[in-house]
């Protein structure tokens, strides 16, 4: 996990049993909503009880597969992160 530039507790990560029964829209939508490019499909492994990366979400390729525009937003999710914001210089 070293090569991650995201934190790995602001990784969003589903579920592939939720991802099984969920439509693209669904995806589209927790994209959306949780401000990320990308999502992380996980399982777990049955023998070792250890999460395993399924796969990966991108908002860009799911765009261009529908032939949509398709724009998530960064949210900020700590008074950190705002103030990282507000406090850079303006160009």
């Amino acid at each position: 996990m070293a090569d991650i530039m995201t934190p790995r507790d602001e990784i969003e990560v589903l579920h592939i049993g939720d991802v099984l029964r969920a439509d693209v829209g669904n995806v589209v939508e927790t994209l959306k909503y949780s401000g990320r490019q990308h999502a992380l499909v996980v399982d777990f492994d049955p023998l070792g009880g250890r999460q395993m990366v399924r796969g990966v979400f991108s908002a860009s390729q799911v765009a261009r597969q529908l032939g949509i525009p398709l724009h998530t937003t960064e949210v900020a999710r700590t008074f950190a992160e705002i103030e990282a914001v507000i406090s850079q210089p303006e160009v």
